[in-house]
Protein backbone atom coordinates (compact mmCIF):
# COMPACT_ATOMS: atom_id res chain seq x y z
CA UNK A 1 0.00 0.00 0.00
CA UNK A 2 1.07 3.37 -0.75
CA UNK A 3 1.10 6.09 1.48
CA UNK A 4 -0.44 9.29 0.34
CA UNK A 5 0.80 12.28 1.48
CA UNK A 6 -1.23 15.24 3.06
CA UNK A 7 1.05 18.17 3.73
CA UNK A 8 0.22 20.91 5.36
CA UNK A 9 2.53 23.53 4.10
CA UNK A 10 1.18 26.30 6.99
CA UNK A 11 1.29 24.04 9.32
CA UNK A 12 5.12 22.55 8.55
CA UNK A 13 6.04 26.77 8.33
CA UNK A 14 4.36 27.86 11.66
CA UNK A 15 6.04 24.75 13.44
CA UNK A 16 9.32 25.36 12.01
CA UNK A 17 8.81 29.02 13.58
CA UNK A 18 7.65 27.74 16.62
CA UNK A 19 10.68 25.52 16.69
CA UNK A 20 12.95 28.42 15.99
CA UNK A 21 11.49 30.50 18.96
CA UNK A 22 11.88 27.12 21.49
CA UNK A 23 15.38 27.19 20.65
CA UNK A 24 15.88 30.90 21.20
CA UNK A 25 14.72 30.46 24.32
CA UNK A 26 16.14 27.41 25.51
CA UNK A 27 19.88 28.59 24.52
CA UNK A 28 18.61 32.04 25.95
CA UNK A 29 17.48 32.64 28.97
CA UNK A 30 16.54 28.91 30.43
CA UNK A 31 19.64 27.25 29.68
CA UNK A 32 22.53 29.73 27.53
CA UNK A 33 24.89 30.03 30.55
CA UNK A 34 24.58 25.96 31.52
CA UNK A 35 25.31 24.97 27.69
CA UNK A 36 27.80 27.32 27.46
CA UNK A 37 30.05 26.08 29.87
CA UNK A 38 29.17 22.56 29.35
CA UNK A 39 30.55 23.62 25.63
CA UNK A 40 33.22 25.74 27.12
CA UNK A 41 32.64 28.40 25.32
CA UNK A 42 32.19 32.05 26.72
CA UNK A 43 30.02 34.61 25.54
CA UNK A 44 32.88 36.65 24.02
CA UNK A 45 33.39 33.45 22.02
CA UNK A 46 30.00 32.89 20.47
CA UNK A 47 29.65 36.60 19.34
CA UNK A 48 33.05 36.79 17.99
CA UNK A 49 32.43 33.64 15.70
CA UNK A 50 28.48 34.13 15.50
CA UNK A 51 27.27 35.12 11.78
CA UNK A 52 23.55 35.31 12.14
CA UNK A 53 22.36 35.19 8.66
CA UNK A 54 24.18 31.42 7.74
CA UNK A 55 23.49 30.11 11.77
CA UNK A 56 19.46 31.17 11.44
CA UNK A 57 18.99 30.19 7.50
CA UNK A 58 20.79 27.01 8.24
CA UNK A 59 19.22 26.46 11.46
CA UNK A 60 16.24 27.19 9.84
CA UNK A 61 16.42 24.84 6.74
CA UNK A 62 17.35 21.94 9.36
CA UNK A 63 14.37 22.38 11.35
CA UNK A 64 12.19 22.92 8.04
CA UNK A 65 13.44 19.30 7.09
CA UNK A 66 12.24 17.85 10.31
CA UNK A 67 8.91 19.40 10.13
CA UNK A 68 8.68 18.01 6.54
CA UNK A 69 9.56 14.16 7.28
CA UNK A 70 7.46 14.48 10.96
CA UNK A 71 4.35 15.54 8.88
CA UNK A 72 5.01 13.05 6.97
CA UNK A 73 5.19 10.36 9.39
CA UNK A 74 2.37 11.70 11.24
CA UNK A 75 0.46 11.36 7.82
CA UNK A 76 1.68 7.73 7.46
CA UNK A 77 0.93 6.52 11.09
CA UNK A 78 -2.39 7.68 10.77
CA UNK A 79 -1.92 9.90 13.91
CA UNK A 80 -4.82 12.01 15.49
CA UNK A 81 -5.96 14.08 18.12
CA UNK A 82 -3.55 14.81 21.31
CA UNK A 83 -2.32 11.61 22.21
CA UNK A 84 -1.36 10.36 18.59
CA UNK A 85 0.80 13.69 18.54
CA UNK A 86 2.27 13.22 21.48
CA UNK A 87 2.95 9.29 20.87
CA UNK A 88 4.48 10.08 17.76
CA UNK A 89 6.51 12.76 18.75
CA UNK A 90 7.72 10.80 21.82
CA UNK A 91 8.66 7.73 20.26
CA UNK A 92 10.30 9.80 17.10
CA UNK A 93 12.59 11.42 19.49
CA UNK A 94 13.61 9.12 21.33
CA UNK A 95 14.27 6.54 18.54
CA UNK A 96 15.54 9.26 16.09
CA UNK A 97 17.08 11.71 18.07
CA UNK A 98 17.55 11.06 21.51
CA UNK A 99 19.19 7.12 21.18
CA UNK A 100 21.78 8.79 18.19
CA UNK A 101 22.33 11.92 20.65
CA UNK A 102 23.16 9.52 23.38
CA UNK A 103 25.91 7.26 21.20
CA UNK A 104 28.05 10.56 20.22
CA UNK A 105 27.73 12.06 23.40
CA UNK A 106 29.26 8.80 24.91
CA UNK A 107 31.77 8.58 22.36
CA UNK A 108 33.11 12.88 22.15
CA UNK A 109 32.98 11.99 25.66
CA UNK A 110 30.25 15.16 26.53
CA UNK A 111 28.63 15.38 30.07
CA UNK A 112 25.33 14.35 30.96
CA UNK A 113 24.39 17.82 32.01
CA UNK A 114 24.90 18.59 28.14
CA UNK A 115 23.16 15.65 26.35
CA UNK A 116 19.76 16.50 28.59
CA UNK A 117 20.35 20.05 27.85
CA UNK A 118 20.24 18.76 24.17
CA UNK A 119 18.17 16.06 23.97
CA UNK A 120 15.12 17.81 26.11
CA UNK A 121 15.43 20.76 23.30
CA UNK A 122 15.05 18.67 20.76
CA UNK A 123 12.18 16.79 22.54
CA UNK A 124 10.34 19.83 23.30
CA UNK A 125 11.05 21.04 19.65
CA UNK A 126 9.51 17.76 18.18
CA UNK A 127 6.56 17.07 20.68
CA UNK A 128 5.38 20.92 19.95
CA UNK A 129 5.81 20.41 15.87
CA UNK A 130 3.78 16.78 16.29
CA UNK A 131 0.93 18.72 18.19
CA UNK A 132 0.75 21.39 15.60
CA UNK A 133 1.50 19.35 12.58
CA UNK A 134 -1.48 16.60 13.75
CA UNK A 135 -3.71 18.59 15.50
CA UNK A 136 -4.09 21.41 12.49
CA UNK A 137 -6.42 20.23 10.18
Amino acid sequence: MRPTLDINFLAIIVSVVASMFIGAMWYGPLFGKPWMKEMGYTEEELKKNFNPAKTYGLTFLGQLAIAFVLSFLIDYVSAVGLRGAIFTGFFTWLGFTAAPMFINFQFSQKSVKLFLIDSFHFLTVIMVMSIILTLWV
